[in-house]
């Protein structure tokens, strides 16, 4: 089945490579395609999706994440998680610019259309009335609503106790949005229009969808977002570079003396090639091996962060993690796995299989866990003892 044809597919609609005070010329430019009214009939709405970014500030990458949900179930009939490489500044009113890059390869595999969107943030209550979920909503062209968990902008009073209670979100006499509760006694969200769909039809929209304080659409998006991020983090490793891409000899990393050191000719290799500290591997008892791909040209010794994707597999147990730079996530491969297939066979070595992300994230988690009951035992300590 293929991805929905979002208009956001056939190209970007405008540059994302702006400085900020090009990007607030831009909102403003851009609120005047903002559509503040109509909505979708509850009975032709079949589907709903939440969209949400988290972030890894260190390696400059998000994830972005979307949920699709039946209605009226509100079932997930499906997720989509994409990481990015991140470009624009943290810039409060500015937030869209640094998020929307990141969700719109995750909206491009989407496969299910939505009929409305719910995105985590705010809509038309904003500074310049085009944030996050207007800008969103503008460039998919789908009715859009702003679902934000604290004020951005405005002044209102808190609303009644009771689940449906709400009190206009108001700046400088106009009305931006709403303070809406979603539970009794239980604290309001901000609702706001992102597009296509006026406000009364968006409080209308989350009560539907609100089990709980949040709406399921953005609470599922968010969770996804988090265990994403989760997954990327935890395949995430400081590379020891050996040897370049191309270099002819074996190189090797001596951790007593750290530095590298000619082992041995050997025909150059198709990838760069390190391992990673405090990860051993169980088939040679030595530093677990990882190639890089990518459009990089690190020196030997260098360290690297860089994101586990696969795991080629030998029968020996002396597994080859294969990993693209942290930094930029959506690194191409093309080849390089053929490449390197044909490079170990060649060379007679046992490989078995690539065994993709998640058998690459296990093996990984092994041999970091090996590598600390080693270290345990070489001080006379027990795994799991202070200091272990």
């Amino acid at each position: 089945m293929a991805a929905v044809e979002l208009p956001v597919e056939s190209g970007a609609p405008h540059r994302w490579d702006l400085t900020p005070r090009e990007a607030a010329s831009l909102q403003r430019e851009m609120a005047a395609q903002v559509v503040a009214r109509g909505g979708p009939p509850e009975h032709d709405v079949r589907t709903i999706a939440g969209a949400d970014v988290a972030f890894d500030r260190a390696h400059r990458r998000g994830v972005g994440a979307v949920v699709a949900l039946a209605y009226p179930s509100l079932e997930v009939v499906e997720e989509v998680s994409v990481e990015s490489a991140v470009t624009f500044p943290y810039v409060p009113g500015l937030l869209s610019f640094r998020e929307i890059p990141v969700l719109l390869p995750a909206f491009a595999r989407l496969r299910t259309r939505p009929d409305v969107l719910m995105a985590d943030g705010h809509g038309y209550a904003h500074p310049r009335r085009f944030g996050f979920a207007c800008h969103l909503g503008v460039l998919l062209d789908l009715p859009t609503i702003g679902i934000a968990k604290s004020r951005l902008v405005g002044e209102a009073r808190m609303p009644g106790a009771r689940r449906g209670d709400h009190a206009e979100l108001l700046d400088r006499g106009e009305v931006i949005g709403s303070v809406l509760r979603t539970r009794e006694r239980v604290r309001p969200i901000y609702v706001s229009v992102g597009h296509r769909i006026g406000l009364a039809q968006a409080e209308e929209w989350a009560l539907r969808c609100a089990r709980r304080r949040i709406p399921e659409p953005t609470r599922l998006a968010d969770a996804l977002s988090r265990r994403a991020k989760r997954r990327m983090l935890e395949a995430t490793v400081e590379m020891i570079v050996e040897q370049r891409e191309g270099d002819e000899g074996r190189w090797e990393w001596q951790e007593e003396d750290e530095r590298i050191v000619f082992k041995h000719p050997l025909d150059p290799m198709p990838a760069h090639y390190g391992c990673v500290e405090g990860a051993r591997s169980e088939g040679d008892g030595e530093m677990l091996d990882v190639m890089l791909a990518g459009a990089v040209s690190p020196e030997r010794g260098e360290r690297l962060d860089v994101r586990v994707l696969d795991v080629l597999e030998r029968s020996d147990g002396d597994h080859k993690l294969l990993a693209v730079p942290a930094e930029a996530p959506e690194t191409p491969l093309g080849g390089v796995r053929e490449r390197i297939w044909a490079w170990f066979a060649a060379h007679e070595k046992p490989i078995v299989r690539w065994g993709g992300e998640e058998r690459a994230v296990a093996i990984l988690r092994d041999a970091r866990a090996w590598f600390g009951r080693c270290a345990a035992e070489a001080d006379g300590r027990r795994p799991g003892e202070p200091g272990a």
